[in-house]
């Protein structure tokens, strides 16, 4: 049973050159996760290099002056670790899963990566054609095409619009030199933050972080910031034409930026609206109505935005039908109060998914990393359930009513036709 005693220990160190190393020792696992994250990403990138973050984060696998490619996938295969990387609009982010008692050797690896890596010419050209081909994949995948042009779309004007993996043109002229540049200009030590989820001890890792990281250049790279007084683009929708079986479509809504006074309400009310099979969107889109398979709602959290996005894959014919019925089901929660049976399950939902999520080290180690970015310290696990447990149905209600009354969302879809319009 999860009580304030067995709850995960934290602790958080800022070195003297700036990096901060945050760690959730939890007693008992045998696997472990580390990982080194940069905030830094797209919207430190000028037009010109749009992408290179993304093609950055693909590069720091390819070689250090110790480590050739082969060398680091080999090394971490010797030793039972997996590793990967993402680069998300806000943050790129390298991590690695091994046996606890690997973590030092795992993050000896991974700190040469992340602070040596020279982007060898080579291998420069040879994943510039393995960018190219991601960025078609995307456009081929209606789903990840209509995500990625729905977020340029809402954020249009904001740094935060700009696409994660840059375009065809960027992509291909942008040179080593160009990419290197950007490299040692973002990767510096008052924006890295090291964290490290398992049975490992804090002081060990605040430790190597301080050898292994010395290298590390100083300052806090510059990022673009939006125009004052900036709103995202809603109240307008856009379609894709494409000769294709289903319309998909995503709608979204403006919220306050991430650590907003409001967002454990919010969980609570996206919990409600569009999370699971008891949701109201599973429900009344899927169930009573039959008008989609998948049918969900997420939130985007940034520093300075995020939004409410709604997703559903639809016949064409029908896909007015399931955007006025997902408007519907929002405005709900302006209209009237939540059942407390309602509120009950969906705290309780949320409630075992986190501690469910305690025995994955890979998780632990981005919400550890993600909150210390965005709330100035990593949020103890224990303290987010008792705000959530504490969240009213008139509370529901009320930021519903202040974030949701009378605003109609952006609409865009792909797919066959004119595509639906904006909620009727």
């Amino acid at each position: 049973m999860f009580t304030l005693s067995t709850a995960p220990k934290l602790q958080l160190t800022t070195l003297p050159n700036g990096i901060r190393v945050v760690t959730q020792q939890i007693q008992g696992m045998q696997s472990a996760a580390v990982g080194i994250r940069i905030d830094s990403s797209t919207r430190n990138e000028e037009p010109e290099t749009g992408g290179a973050s993304h093609f950055i984060e693909h590069l720091l696998f390819k070689g250090t002056p110790s480590r050739d490619a082969d060398r680091i996938t080999d090394e971490f295969n010797s030793i039972g670790a997996r590793a990967n990387a993402y680069t998300s609009q806000e943050e790129v982010f390298y991590y690695a899963v091994s046996l606890a008692s690997i973590i030092p050797a795992t993050f000896d690896i991974l700190a040469d990566m992340f602070v040596n890596s020279w982007l060898p010419g080579d291998e420069v050209e040879k994943e510039r054609g393995v960018v190219l081909q991601e960025i078609l994949m995307n456009q081929d995948n209606p789903g990840r095409f209509i995500y990625n042009q729905f977020h340029q779309g809402f954020w249009q004007g904001h740094p935060l619009g700009t696409p994660i993996l840059g375009t065809a043109e960027t992509i291909g002229n942008i040179s080593r030199e160009r990419l290197m540049e950007h490299k040692l200009r973002n990767y510096l030590s008052n924006a890295t933050i090291v964290s490290v989820a398992g049975n490992v001890e804090h002081d060990e890792v605040v430790e190597q972080a301080a050898r292994l990281l010395a290298e590390l250049p100083t300052g806090t790279p510059k990022g673009k910031k939006p125009s004052e007084g900036y709103r995202v683009a809603v109240g307008q929708n856009v379609h894709y034409q494409r000769t294709m079986e289903q319309t998909h479509f995503y709608m979204g809504y403006p919220l306050p930026p991430a650590g907003n006074e409001h967002r454990h309400k919010l969980a609570v009310l996206n919990q409600i609206l569009g999370s699971g099979m008891n949701s109201r969107l599973f429900r009344e889109v899927r169930e009573r109505r039959g008008l989609a398979y998948t049918v969900y709602s997420m939130m985007s959290s940034y520093t300075d935005s995020a939004g409410l996005m709604i997703y559903a894959g639809t016949g064409p014919e029908r896909a007015q039908e399931a955007v006025d019925v997902c408007h519907g089901e929002v405005l709900r929660f302006c209209d009237e109060k939540v059942s407390e049976e309602m509120l009950a399950a969906a705290k309780e939902q949320i409630r075992c998914a986190r501690l469910m999520a305690l025995d994955d080290c890979e998780t632990q180690v981005r919400r550890i990393s993600n909150t210390t970015s965005l709330l100035g310290a990593p949020e103890p696990i224990e303290l987010s359930l008792e705000a959530i447990s504490a969240v009213t149905a008139e509370e529901v209600q009320e930021v519903a009513g202040l974030l949701f009354q009378g605003v109609v969302p952006r609409v865009e879809s792909v797919g066959p036709g004119e595509g639906p319009g904006l909620p009727r």
